[in-house]
């Protein structure tokens, strides 16, 4: 199978932020022409995503209040990446009172076969979505969220599972609970695979299960025949493990929240 192009997996490292279609009781598009982005009851910037914006210099400002009313009060997020227009919406945004919360780094790897070495006393264990969803707490406390917004992207997910392929690991140390976390999603009709935010739990860091739950996925894309991976890596945490294991910076993505007041 031919090598992915890099513009083919920054634009699968954007878009797949908004990859989950809306789901009756749990979310909704957002309906704002230019922008991607989700809307539900929680009051989050995880739970009230938006980005990808395709805005005119002329009409940005007023888009962006425009947006801040359709959330009616909500907190909610905004991504930024290189393929945001007005490039300088970021600045924007921030001008009209967005924190900017979190720098991510779009990363990709294309060789699957990579080898990766793994701590010999982590276990790794595909999940199904009901058992996901029963542990959101621990999964809440490993990403740092609160557990009402964790349960609700795993309903999202589930609620999904028939448009959207996706496969759920729990990572194991020491023990028969789960300690750590990933998610595995196929893209639609593409070679390529995305690597959904993995979390440990911070009693159990350190000991190898994030770069165990990255090499059972790959293993489990390559074996489905996909040839690349993309991953959403947070540069203070995640991203210089993934760069350890092989994976090469293609983007920037840039976080920004408001508090919906």
């Amino acid at each position: 199978m031919p090598r992915v192009a890099s513009r083919d997996l920054v634009e699968a490292i954007e878009s797949t932020l908004f990859v989950l279609p809306a789901v009756t009781g749990l979310s909704q598009d957002l309906g704002i022409p230019g922008l991607r982005g989700r809307i539900t009851k929680l009051s989050h910037p995880l739970a009230n995503l938006c980005g990808d914006a395709r805005f005119s210099e002329r009409e940005a400002d007023a888009l962006i209040e425009k947006v801040r009313q359709r959330y009616k009060g909500l907190a909610f997020g905004w991504i930024t990446g290189p393929s945001t227009r007005p490039a300088d919406l970021p600045r924007r945004l921030e001008a009209a009172g967005f924190e900017h919360a979190d720098r991510i780094a779009g990363m990709a790897l294309t060789d699957l076969a990579q080898r990766i070495d793994v701590n010999p006393r982590v276990r790794v264990r595909e999940a199904n979505w009901d058992e996901a969803i029963n542990q959101s707490e621990m999964m809440a406390r490993a990403y740092g969220l609160p557990t009402e917004v964790n349960r609700l992207l795993n309903e999202l997910i589930a609620a999904s599972l028939d448009r959207i392929k996706t496969r759920g690991y729990f990572a194991y140390v020491d023990g028969d609970a789960p300690a750590a976390w990933g998610f595995l999603v196929y893209l639609p009709d593409s070679p390529t695979v995305l690597l959904g935010g993995a979390a440990t739990l911070e009693e159990h860091r350190g000991k190898g299960l994030y770069t165990a739950l990255v090499a059972r996925r790959l293993a489990d894309a390559r074996a489905d025949g996909r040839t690349a991976a993309i991953i959403q890596a947070d540069r203070r945490t995640s991203a210089p493990i993934a760069a350890k294991l092989g994976f090469q910076e293609l983007c920037g993505l840039e976080f920004f929240a408001s508090s919906g007041e």
